[in-house]
Protein backbone atom coordinates (compact mmCIF):
# COMPACT_ATOMS: atom_id res chain seq x y z
CA UNK A 1 0.00 0.00 0.00
CA UNK A 2 1.23 3.47 -0.87
CA UNK A 3 2.14 5.92 1.85
CA UNK A 4 0.48 9.32 1.45
CA UNK A 5 3.24 11.84 1.04
CA UNK A 6 3.19 15.02 3.11
CA UNK A 7 5.35 16.73 0.50
CA UNK A 8 3.53 18.20 -2.49
CA UNK A 9 5.54 17.99 -5.70
CA UNK A 10 4.44 20.35 -8.44
CA UNK A 11 2.93 23.78 -8.93
CA UNK A 12 0.79 23.20 -5.83
CA UNK A 13 3.79 22.39 -3.71
CA UNK A 14 7.38 23.46 -3.31
CA UNK A 15 8.43 27.09 -3.37
CA UNK A 16 9.03 28.40 -6.87
CA UNK A 17 11.57 30.75 -8.33
CA UNK A 18 10.69 34.45 -8.37
CA UNK A 19 9.70 34.38 -12.05
CA UNK A 20 6.72 32.11 -11.22
CA UNK A 21 5.45 34.04 -8.25
CA UNK A 22 6.95 32.27 -5.24
CA UNK A 23 4.75 30.34 -2.80
CA UNK A 24 4.90 27.89 0.10
CA UNK A 25 3.92 24.26 0.60
CA UNK A 26 0.25 23.39 0.33
CA UNK A 27 -0.63 21.94 3.72
CA UNK A 28 -4.35 22.69 3.82
CA UNK A 29 -5.69 22.51 7.36
CA UNK A 30 -3.77 19.43 8.46
CA UNK A 31 -2.45 21.17 11.56
CA UNK A 32 -5.90 22.15 12.83
CA UNK A 33 -8.01 20.09 15.22
CA UNK A 34 -10.03 17.67 13.10
CA UNK A 35 -13.80 17.21 12.94
CA UNK A 36 -15.03 13.78 11.82
CA UNK A 37 -18.33 13.68 9.89
CA UNK A 38 -20.43 10.70 8.79
CA UNK A 39 -23.71 12.34 7.70
CA UNK A 40 -24.68 15.14 5.33
CA UNK A 41 -25.97 17.21 8.25
CA UNK A 42 -22.64 16.83 10.08
CA UNK A 43 -20.68 17.76 6.95
CA UNK A 44 -22.77 20.90 6.39
CA UNK A 45 -22.46 21.84 10.07
CA UNK A 46 -18.67 21.43 10.04
CA UNK A 47 -18.36 23.71 7.02
CA UNK A 48 -20.77 26.27 8.50
CA UNK A 49 -18.77 26.26 11.74
CA UNK A 50 -15.58 27.04 9.84
CA UNK A 51 -13.78 23.77 10.52
CA UNK A 52 -10.41 23.75 8.76
CA UNK A 53 -9.81 20.00 9.01
CA UNK A 54 -12.74 17.75 8.11
CA UNK A 55 -12.42 13.96 8.09
CA UNK A 56 -15.09 12.02 6.18
CA UNK A 57 -16.06 8.65 7.65
CA UNK A 58 -17.97 6.10 5.56
CA UNK A 59 -20.45 7.03 2.81
CA UNK A 60 -22.29 10.35 2.88
CA UNK A 61 -25.21 10.66 0.43
CA UNK A 62 -26.08 14.08 -0.96
CA UNK A 63 -29.66 13.27 -1.91
CA UNK A 64 -31.40 12.61 -5.19
CA UNK A 65 -31.26 16.26 -6.27
CA UNK A 66 -27.48 16.54 -5.61
CA UNK A 67 -25.69 18.67 -3.02
CA UNK A 68 -22.97 21.27 -3.50
CA UNK A 69 -20.88 22.14 -0.43
CA UNK A 70 -19.46 25.61 -1.09
CA UNK A 71 -16.38 27.22 0.46
CA UNK A 72 -16.54 30.87 -0.62
CA UNK A 73 -14.73 33.01 1.96
CA UNK A 74 -11.13 33.67 2.93
CA UNK A 75 -12.25 32.21 6.27
CA UNK A 76 -12.00 28.92 4.34
CA UNK A 77 -8.27 29.42 3.69
CA UNK A 78 -6.10 26.60 5.05
CA UNK A 79 -8.69 23.84 4.78
CA UNK A 80 -8.31 20.07 4.44
CA UNK A 81 -11.16 17.71 3.57
CA UNK A 82 -9.95 14.12 3.68
CA UNK A 83 -11.23 10.60 4.05
CA UNK A 84 -10.34 8.56 7.10
CA UNK A 85 -7.56 6.03 6.60
CA UNK A 86 -8.50 2.77 4.93
CA UNK A 87 -9.90 4.23 1.70
CA UNK A 88 -13.61 3.78 2.53
CA UNK A 89 -14.70 7.44 2.62
CA UNK A 90 -17.28 8.25 -0.08
CA UNK A 91 -19.17 11.40 -1.09
CA UNK A 92 -22.11 10.31 -3.26
CA UNK A 93 -23.99 13.05 -5.17
CA UNK A 94 -21.86 15.66 -3.38
CA UNK A 95 -19.66 18.31 -5.00
CA UNK A 96 -17.01 20.22 -3.06
CA UNK A 97 -16.86 23.70 -4.57
CA UNK A 98 -14.06 26.04 -3.50
CA UNK A 99 -15.30 29.28 -5.01
CA UNK A 100 -13.52 32.60 -4.59
CA UNK A 101 -15.19 34.36 -7.50
CA UNK A 102 -17.19 36.76 -5.28
CA UNK A 103 -14.08 37.92 -3.44
CA UNK A 104 -12.46 41.27 -4.22
CA UNK A 105 -10.22 41.44 -7.27
CA UNK A 106 -6.83 39.90 -6.61
CA UNK A 107 -8.03 37.81 -3.66
CA UNK A 108 -8.33 34.04 -3.96
CA UNK A 109 -9.18 31.31 -1.48
CA UNK A 110 -5.80 29.82 -0.49
CA UNK A 111 -4.20 26.60 0.72
CA UNK A 112 -6.76 23.85 0.05
CA UNK A 113 -6.21 20.10 0.30
CA UNK A 114 -8.64 17.32 -0.67
CA UNK A 115 -7.50 13.73 -0.27
CA UNK A 116 -8.44 10.09 0.21
CA UNK A 117 -12.11 10.37 -0.85
CA UNK A 118 -14.21 8.69 -3.56
CA UNK A 119 -16.60 11.04 -5.36
CA UNK A 120 -19.35 9.64 -7.56
CA UNK A 121 -22.81 10.29 -8.93
CA UNK A 122 -25.74 7.91 -8.56
CA UNK A 123 -26.83 7.07 -12.12
CA UNK A 124 -30.50 6.49 -11.27
CA UNK A 125 -30.72 9.85 -9.49
CA UNK A 126 -29.20 11.64 -12.49
CA UNK A 127 -31.54 9.87 -14.91
CA UNK A 128 -34.52 10.99 -12.81
CA UNK A 129 -33.62 14.69 -12.95
CA UNK A 130 -35.77 16.81 -15.27
CA UNK A 131 -34.14 17.72 -18.59
CA UNK A 132 -31.14 19.83 -17.60
CA UNK A 133 -30.69 23.05 -19.54
CA UNK A 134 -27.83 25.48 -18.90
CA UNK A 135 -28.99 28.90 -17.70
CA UNK A 136 -32.29 27.67 -16.29
CA UNK A 137 -33.39 26.50 -12.87
CA UNK A 138 -32.94 22.92 -14.13
CA UNK A 139 -29.15 22.93 -14.22
CA UNK A 140 -27.82 21.24 -11.08
CA UNK A 141 -26.57 18.28 -13.14
CA UNK A 142 -24.81 20.51 -15.63
CA UNK A 143 -22.86 22.13 -12.79
CA UNK A 144 -22.15 18.89 -10.91
CA UNK A 145 -18.56 17.69 -10.50
CA UNK A 146 -16.56 16.03 -7.72
CA UNK A 147 -14.26 18.96 -6.89
CA UNK A 148 -14.43 22.44 -8.38
CA UNK A 149 -11.61 24.95 -7.84
CA UNK A 150 -12.63 28.51 -8.80
CA UNK A 151 -10.20 31.31 -7.88
CA UNK A 152 -8.16 29.12 -5.56
CA UNK A 153 -4.41 29.52 -5.02
CA UNK A 154 -2.28 26.64 -3.70
CA UNK A 155 -4.38 23.48 -3.87
CA UNK A 156 -3.53 19.80 -3.60
CA UNK A 157 -5.96 17.12 -4.82
CA UNK A 158 -4.48 13.69 -4.15
CA UNK A 159 -5.38 10.01 -3.74
CA UNK A 160 -9.03 10.49 -4.65
CA UNK A 161 -11.30 8.57 -7.02
CA UNK A 162 -13.74 10.43 -9.26
CA UNK A 163 -16.34 8.69 -11.40
CA UNK A 164 -19.83 9.10 -12.88
CA UNK A 165 -20.37 12.82 -12.35
CA UNK A 166 -22.48 14.55 -14.97
CA UNK A 167 -20.23 17.48 -15.78
CA UNK A 168 -16.43 17.14 -15.81
CA UNK A 169 -15.16 15.00 -12.96
CA UNK A 170 -13.28 18.05 -11.65
CA UNK A 171 -12.20 21.50 -12.78
CA UNK A 172 -9.57 24.18 -12.13
CA UNK A 173 -10.81 27.54 -13.40
CA UNK A 174 -11.20 31.31 -12.96
CA UNK A 175 -7.51 32.08 -12.52
CA UNK A 176 -6.89 29.40 -9.93
CA UNK A 177 -3.15 28.97 -9.56
CA UNK A 178 -0.46 26.61 -8.26
CA UNK A 179 -2.43 23.38 -8.15
CA UNK A 180 -1.18 19.80 -7.96
CA UNK A 181 -3.42 16.88 -8.99
CA UNK A 182 -1.72 13.58 -8.18
CA UNK A 183 -2.42 9.88 -7.64
CA UNK A 184 -6.12 10.13 -8.45
CA UNK A 185 -8.31 7.77 -10.49
CA UNK A 186 -10.68 9.40 -12.97
CA UNK A 187 -13.07 7.12 -14.84
CA UNK A 188 -16.63 6.24 -15.81
CA UNK A 189 -18.31 2.90 -15.25
CA UNK A 190 -19.57 0.56 -17.94
CA UNK A 191 -23.06 1.11 -16.51
CA UNK A 192 -22.70 4.81 -17.25
CA UNK A 193 -21.52 4.30 -20.82
CA UNK A 194 -24.46 1.97 -21.55
CA UNK A 195 -27.09 3.66 -19.34
CA UNK A 196 -30.72 3.21 -20.31
CA UNK A 197 -32.64 5.45 -20.49
CA UNK A 198 -30.00 7.85 -21.76
CA UNK A 199 -31.28 11.42 -21.11
CA UNK A 200 -30.46 14.33 -23.41
CA UNK A 201 -29.40 17.57 -21.72
CA UNK A 202 -28.32 20.99 -22.97
CA UNK A 203 -24.75 21.88 -22.01
CA UNK A 204 -24.07 25.56 -22.83
CA UNK A 205 -26.24 25.77 -25.94
CA UNK A 206 -26.07 22.29 -27.42
CA UNK A 207 -27.92 19.08 -26.64
CA UNK A 208 -26.12 15.79 -26.10
CA UNK A 209 -26.75 12.56 -24.29
CA UNK A 210 -25.78 12.03 -20.66
CA UNK A 211 -23.97 8.75 -21.37
CA UNK A 212 -21.67 10.62 -23.75
CA UNK A 213 -20.70 13.23 -21.16
CA UNK A 214 -17.74 11.21 -19.94
CA UNK A 215 -15.21 13.99 -19.37
CA UNK A 216 -12.23 14.11 -17.03
CA UNK A 217 -10.83 17.55 -16.17
CA UNK A 218 -11.00 21.08 -17.53
CA UNK A 219 -8.24 23.55 -16.64
CA UNK A 220 -9.34 27.06 -17.66
CA UNK A 221 -13.01 27.73 -18.32
CA UNK A 222 -12.82 29.62 -21.61
CA UNK A 223 -10.59 31.68 -23.88
CA UNK A 224 -10.31 34.53 -21.38
CA UNK A 225 -9.48 32.11 -18.56
CA UNK A 226 -6.15 30.82 -19.83
CA UNK A 227 -2.49 31.05 -18.87
CA UNK A 228 -1.78 33.48 -21.73
CA UNK A 229 -4.63 35.77 -20.70
CA UNK A 230 -4.23 35.65 -16.91
CA UNK A 231 -0.69 34.48 -16.15
CA UNK A 232 -2.29 31.98 -13.75
CA UNK A 233 -3.43 28.33 -13.99
CA UNK A 234 -0.08 26.70 -13.17
CA UNK A 235 -1.13 23.08 -12.67
CA UNK A 236 0.86 19.87 -12.18
CA UNK A 237 -0.88 16.62 -13.16
CA UNK A 238 1.12 13.53 -12.23
CA UNK A 239 0.65 9.82 -11.52
CA UNK A 240 -3.09 9.86 -12.22
CA UNK A 241 -5.11 7.07 -13.85
CA UNK A 242 -7.52 8.32 -16.53
CA UNK A 243 -9.96 5.65 -17.61
CA UNK A 244 -11.51 3.40 -18.57
CA UNK A 245 -14.66 4.56 -20.43
CA UNK A 246 -13.45 8.14 -20.68
CA UNK A 247 -14.75 9.94 -23.76
CA UNK A 248 -12.65 13.10 -23.65
CA UNK A 249 -10.27 15.41 -21.78
CA UNK A 250 -8.34 16.62 -19.76
CA UNK A 251 -8.70 19.96 -21.56
CA UNK A 252 -5.82 22.35 -20.89
CA UNK A 253 -5.84 26.15 -21.09
CA UNK A 254 -3.26 26.54 -18.31
CA UNK A 255 0.49 26.11 -17.84
CA UNK A 256 0.31 22.36 -17.29
CA UNK A 257 3.07 19.93 -16.40
CA UNK A 258 1.72 16.47 -17.25
CA UNK A 259 3.94 13.56 -16.26
CA UNK A 260 3.80 9.83 -15.46
CA UNK A 261 0.03 9.52 -15.95
CA UNK A 262 -1.76 6.43 -17.29
CA UNK A 263 -4.38 7.12 -19.98
CA UNK A 264 -6.31 3.86 -20.20
CA UNK A 265 -8.98 3.56 -22.93
CA UNK A 266 -9.33 -0.20 -22.92
CA UNK A 267 -11.77 -1.61 -23.83
CA UNK A 268 -12.19 1.01 -26.56
CA UNK A 269 -15.83 1.71 -27.38
CA UNK A 270 -17.17 2.12 -30.91
CA UNK A 271 -20.46 2.52 -32.74
CA UNK A 272 -23.42 4.58 -31.59
CA UNK A 273 -26.09 4.51 -28.90
CA UNK A 274 -29.70 5.69 -29.17
CA UNK A 275 -30.68 8.26 -26.55
CA UNK A 276 -34.07 9.25 -25.19
CA UNK A 277 -34.67 11.73 -28.03
CA UNK A 278 -34.36 8.92 -30.57
CA UNK A 279 -31.13 10.27 -32.05
CA UNK A 280 -27.87 8.31 -32.27
CA UNK A 281 -24.75 9.48 -30.42
CA UNK A 282 -21.17 8.22 -30.84
CA UNK A 283 -19.55 5.96 -28.24
CA UNK A 284 -15.92 6.33 -29.36
CA UNK A 285 -13.40 8.39 -27.42
CA UNK A 286 -12.82 11.64 -29.29
CA UNK A 287 -9.56 12.64 -27.52
CA UNK A 288 -7.31 11.75 -24.61
CA UNK A 289 -5.89 15.22 -23.97
CA UNK A 290 -6.87 18.54 -25.51
CA UNK A 291 -4.26 21.27 -25.82
CA UNK A 292 -6.22 24.48 -26.14
CA UNK A 293 -5.28 28.02 -27.06
CA UNK A 294 -3.71 30.05 -24.32
CA UNK A 295 -1.94 27.04 -22.83
CA UNK A 296 1.56 25.73 -22.29
CA UNK A 297 1.57 21.93 -21.94
CA UNK A 298 4.69 19.93 -21.07
CA UNK A 299 3.96 16.20 -21.39
CA UNK A 300 6.51 13.59 -20.38
CA UNK A 301 6.70 9.92 -19.47
CA UNK A 302 2.96 9.32 -19.82
CA UNK A 303 1.51 6.01 -21.04
CA UNK A 304 -1.37 6.14 -23.55
CA UNK A 305 -3.18 2.83 -24.03
CA UNK A 306 -5.81 2.34 -26.76
CA UNK A 307 -6.52 6.08 -26.75
CA UNK A 308 -8.11 7.70 -29.82
CA UNK A 309 -6.99 11.06 -31.24
CA UNK A 310 -4.58 11.16 -28.34
CA UNK A 311 -3.10 14.67 -28.44
CA UNK A 312 -5.72 16.99 -29.92
CA UNK A 313 -4.95 20.65 -30.61
CA UNK A 314 -7.88 23.06 -30.57
CA UNK A 315 -8.13 26.81 -30.60
CA UNK A 316 -10.73 29.10 -29.06
CA UNK A 317 -12.02 32.00 -31.08
CA UNK A 318 -9.59 34.30 -29.28
CA UNK A 319 -6.77 32.87 -31.37
CA UNK A 320 -4.39 32.78 -28.43
CA UNK A 321 -1.17 30.93 -29.11
CA UNK A 322 -0.35 27.62 -27.45
CA UNK A 323 2.84 25.68 -26.81
CA UNK A 324 3.01 21.88 -26.63
CA UNK A 325 6.16 20.00 -25.65
CA UNK A 326 6.66 16.30 -25.06
CA UNK A 327 9.28 13.64 -24.46
CA UNK A 328 9.48 9.96 -23.50
CA UNK A 329 5.76 9.20 -23.79
CA UNK A 330 4.56 5.70 -24.77
CA UNK A 331 1.70 5.31 -27.27
CA UNK A 332 0.39 1.72 -27.26
CA UNK A 333 -2.36 0.58 -29.66
CA UNK A 334 -3.52 4.17 -30.16
CA UNK A 335 -5.87 5.08 -33.02
CA UNK A 336 -6.98 8.14 -34.96
CA UNK A 337 -4.74 11.17 -35.39
CA UNK A 338 -2.48 12.71 -32.76
CA UNK A 339 -0.37 15.86 -32.73
CA UNK A 340 3.27 15.67 -31.72
CA UNK A 341 4.75 18.11 -29.26
CA UNK A 342 8.08 19.85 -29.68
CA UNK A 343 11.10 18.25 -28.06
CA UNK A 344 12.57 19.87 -24.98
CA UNK A 345 15.80 19.44 -23.08
CA UNK A 346 16.08 20.92 -19.60
CA UNK A 347 12.80 20.78 -17.74
CA UNK A 348 11.07 24.17 -17.88
CA UNK A 349 9.69 23.87 -14.34
CA UNK A 350 11.61 25.13 -11.34
CA UNK A 351 10.62 22.49 -8.78
CA UNK A 352 12.20 19.07 -8.23
CA UNK A 353 10.16 16.04 -9.24
CA UNK A 354 10.66 12.31 -9.76
CA UNK A 355 9.61 10.74 -13.04
CA UNK A 356 8.30 7.19 -13.26
CA UNK A 357 9.50 5.80 -16.59
CA UNK A 358 6.56 5.53 -19.00
CA UNK A 359 6.99 1.76 -19.36
CA UNK A 360 6.44 1.38 -15.60
CA UNK A 361 3.56 3.85 -15.33
CA UNK A 362 0.59 1.43 -15.77
CA UNK A 363 1.62 -0.83 -12.90
CA UNK A 364 2.77 2.02 -10.67
CA UNK A 365 -0.33 4.16 -11.14
CA UNK A 366 -2.88 1.34 -10.92
CA UNK A 367 -1.32 0.22 -7.66
CA UNK A 368 -1.06 3.65 -6.03
CA UNK A 369 -3.82 5.90 -7.40
CA UNK A 370 -7.01 6.45 -5.43
CA UNK A 371 -7.85 6.42 -1.73
CA UNK A 372 -5.60 4.44 0.60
Amino acid sequence: MAVLSAVVIGWGGLAQAADTGGFSNTTGGDSYTSTTVSTLAELKAAVAAGSHHIIVSGTIYGGSSLTTITFESTDNDNTTVEGESGGQAVLENIQLKFDGEELSTGTNIENIKVSNITFYGNISDLQDLPTQIYGTSNNVGINYEGVSLRRVTNAYITHCTFYNTSDDLMSVTLSSDYVTISYNHFYFSKSWAYMSPDPVWNWVGSYTDLAGERLAIVIGANSSDSYVETGALHVTVHHNWFGPYMRGRPLFRGWVHLYSNYFDNHPALSGTRTASDGDSYPMQQYEAIQVNSGSVVVSESNYFYYTNNTNTISEDSSGNAYKFYERNNVYSNTTGTSSSGSDFGTSPVSYSYTITAASSVPDNVQENAGPQ
